[in-house]
């Protein structure tokens, strides 16, 4: 456990935020109320056409268990995946998971709730935290030349 106490920032937001979708996967993120008949909802992985929802968590899950299995050294991973750092694949995989979360909202924004919306800053926060572990490895993109103040 003292390994996990190494976390990078980005490790850390990205663990956290993993955490947080996957808690937030079983709360509703859309509700409609039938009156005298009750209310309905659905969570993360029973959403309608919920093939974006679960594929965005499932993503999460994964930067999250990477980086714990990374750092307590239960699997041997390579210091790149092809020929991106692993703070430029979270950062991918992190946008992509946002990008999902966002195209589910956008597809149908009648009858959300609030689970939806933790869902967004959540991904939001994993794309973040593979931008700061990129920035960390020393990975970032170098700022384009401009003119010297």
């Amino acid at each position: 456990m003292d390994k996990l106490k190494n976390l990078t920032v980005g490790e850390r937001v990205i663990v956290i935020a993993a955490i947080v979708l996957l808690v937030d996967s079983i709360l509703p993120w859309y509700s409609v109320d039938l009156g005298p008949f009750g209310s309905h909802s659905k969570n993360g992985w029973g959403a309608p056409d919920s093939f974006f929802s679960i594929l965005a968590i499932l993503i999460g899950v994964a930067m999250g268990v990477q980086v714990i299995l990374h750092r307590l050294e239960v699997v041997e991973f390579p210091d790149k995946l092809g020929n991106l750092a692993w703070g430029m694949v979270h950062t991918i995989a992190g946008g992509i998971a946002f990008l999902l979360v966002l195209l589910k909202w956008l597809s149908n924004s009648d009858f959300t709730t609030f689970g939806l919306y933790i869902g967004l800053l959540s991904t939001a926060a994993l794309a973040a935290g593979g931008f700061l572990s990129m920035k960390e490895q020393g990975a970032a993109p170098a700022s384009p030349p401009g003119p010297s103040v």
